[in-house]
């Protein structure tokens, strides 16, 4: 079985960065170290745990598993791609209006 390629989200920088050791103590219920690069690798439901490569090591944040377990409640377990944490235009529109940024085209 190959493995495939754990790709590097520059978004989690921005975000409370955490090692893969504490990551997996971070979900609702502790999952393990093969469980977790799983979810970095082949995803869960069709959803992707964001992280980040930084001298050598691989981080995830709180955040990016906060976004990777909601996702997953809002995806079906027929989702054949795996895609990266995502918003709908509802909660795109919804964030925009709390940070004040402007409405995104064709969220009306």
């Amino acid at each position: 079985m190959s493995s495939k390629a754990i790709f590097d989200c520059e978004a989690v920088l921005n975000e409370t960065l955490i090692g893969l050791g504490e990551a997996c103590k971070c979900f609702p219920m502790p999952c393990s170290r093969p469980t977790l690069e799983r979810f970095l690798r082949r995803g869960s439901k069709g959803v992707l745990l964001e992280s980040v490569l930084i001298g050598g090591r691989r981080f995830t944040s709180k955040e990016a598993i906060d976004r990777f377990v909601r996702t997953q409640l809002r995806t079906g377990p027929d989702q054949s791609e795996p895609r990266r944490g995502t918003m709908s235009k509802r909660e795109i529109a919804e964030a925009s209006r709390k940070f004040g940024l402007p409405e995104p085209q064709g969220s009306n």
